[in-house]
């Protein structure tokens, strides 16, 4: 028997293929904000060996497949989110 969890800033989702757009599908994303429809998240990109993107996106939450929490959040992303996090725990 599974317990039901409360989904959280700083969970993993993949894209499925209910998404539509070939391109994101099996992106994994980090949800930044949990809302009632789906997630606000961003794919972490590799720019060079020094320097990191994120391509930011929202998803319904049939589109996405929970895969686990994130352990390393990227260090350009705004101060508090993981403060913020923490608070609900």
């Amino acid at each position: 028997m599974s317990e039901e969890r409360t989904p959280q800033a700083g969970d993993v989702y993949q894209i499925n293929e209910k998404h539509g757009r070939a391109g994101w599908v099996g992106a994994f994303v980090l949800a930044t904000e949990i809302r009632s429809w789906g997630i606000q998240g961003f794919v972490h990109m590799i720019k060079t060996h020094d320097a990191q993107a994120s391509a930011w996106i929202r998803l319904e939450w049939n589109h996405i497949d929970y895969v686990g929490r994130a352990v390393l959040i990227p260090s350009n992303l705004e101060e508090g989110f993981m403060e913020e996090d923490s608070a609900r725990e």
